[in-house]
């Protein structure tokens, strides 16, 4: 991500989203902007602006001719409002532009400002301490929600751990999926591989064994090999796999991707002008880089909010009675709303993870998979979406 906020800068972002859990852009004001009065409309920056109606640059003419000017609002210890001018110069290539007047009434050389979109207006919250006032940013947005789905699956919940240890699944064998896959036959739920969330299409759940230090699965998904030089996941594994130590005959691939190259030479990058998240191999003898494969963003976007709208994480201990394994479900916590700019700086900063999990024989034949996916560690759900809480059970 083009810019990426201080630890200050972060946690004035989570106040925001905490209140308005929507998309957003950041951008770092420079000596250069304040002085000529011109921002750059990254490709966040003019999706944000044409998703929130604000304004399209694909029907900005270029010159002063097609400038187009909009009220804003800039939150700070008042609403105060103001105009934009949105415009593409006569160059070559029109970029882009737009600029906030009034800004520099807010803001300094080297600080951060939000944008988002409310109501169709362009909104702009500078992240100075200077500058914030949470009382404005609450008073202008307000909070709705909606709890019914909520607290029908948290009385669900409830009366599961009152209930004490439940058999497992396969309770003569100890398999990752079984604590989730356990849950939803308590809960009634089936089996599926819905791009959806699991509880009525609303909330997610996500299971797992208390003591645990691994990731979060966010959800599966493979590139698009339709834009990508690898054509398939079993061909991926033949050429960036390794010997399996476990199944003769066959090649291995379990490794997690981010955007520093990893010990099969390949790492994330990401191309947020144009739309995509690519996976590139370095070769660790010649230092060749080969573009493997590629996802679009926009359809990474819909994968998560379809998988995330809500989501209840919720914590198990594994307990063997009579030699067979059981689960007694006892915590769980609850987040809302994940958003995509903090999900593309997770990326960026290597939080955000991509995992290949997956096996198949040398000749193509045989494969297999535990899911290809989007992963996070717990620790980082706080900077991922926009509401986390405990759930008293």
């Amino acid at each position: 991500m083009q810019f990426n906020p201080n630890s200050q800068e972060q946690e004035l972002i989570q106040k925001v989203l905490k209140v308005y859990p929507q998309e957003y852009s950041l951008v770092r004001l420079t000596a250069t902007m304040l002085t000529k009065s011109i921002i750059d409309a990254s490709a966040l920056i003019r999706t944000l602006l044409k998703q929130g109606n604000v304004v399209d640059y694909e029907n900005i003419l270029k010159g002063p001719s097609g400038k187009v000017l909009q009220d804003v609002v800039i939150l700070s210890y008042s609403v105060n409002n103001e105009k934009a001018s949105f415009y593409r110069p006569l160059t070559k290539k029109g970029d882009p532009r737009f600029w906030i007047y009034g800004l520099k009434r807010f803001i300094s050389n080297n600080e951060m400002i939000l944008l988002t979109v409310f109501n169709n207006q362009l909104v702009i919250i500078p992240l100075t301490q200077a500058a914030f006032d949470l009382k404005t940013i609450e008073g202008f947005f307000g909070i709705e929600e909606n709890l019914k789905i909520k607290e029908e699956l948290i009385e669900l919940i409830s009366a599961l751990k009152a209930r004490g240890p439940v058999l497992s699944e396969t309770p003569n064998a100890r398999a990752a999926k079984d604590v989730g896959r356990t849950l939803e036959r308590e809960l009634g739920i089936l089996p599926n591989s819905d791009k959806l969330a699991d509880f009525k299409s609303k909330i997610e759940l996500k299971a797992k064994r208390s003591g645990m230090k691994t990731k979060d699965t966010l959800f599966s998904m493979v590139p698009d090999w339709t834009i990508s030089s690898i054509n398939s996941s079993p061909q991926m594994l033949k050429t960036y796999g390794y010997p399996s130590k476990k199944y003769t005959g066959y090649t291995d691939l379990f490794v997690t991707v981010n955007n520093e190259k990893n010990n099969q030479g390949l790492y994330l990058e990401l191309d947020e002008e144009n739309g995509f998240l690519h996976q590139f191999h370095e070769d660790m003898d010649s230092g060749k880089k080969t573009k493997t494969c590629t996802w679009e963003l926009e359809e990474i976007k819909k994968r998560l909010y379809n998988k995330h709208p809500e989501t209840v994480w919720i914590v198990a201990e594994e307990i063997v009675i009579d030699k067979k394994i059981h689960f007694h479900y006892k915590q769980a916590s609850y987040t809302h709303t994940p958003i995509f700019s903090s999900f593309l700086l997770l990326l960026a900063q290597g939080k955000v993870t991509y995992d290949w999990r997956g096996r198949v024989r040398t000749d193509g034949t045989g494969y297999k998979d535990k899911g290809h996916c989007f992963r996070v560690l717990p620790k980082y759900r706080h900077l991922l979406f926009t509401q986390i809480e405990t759930i008293s059970l």
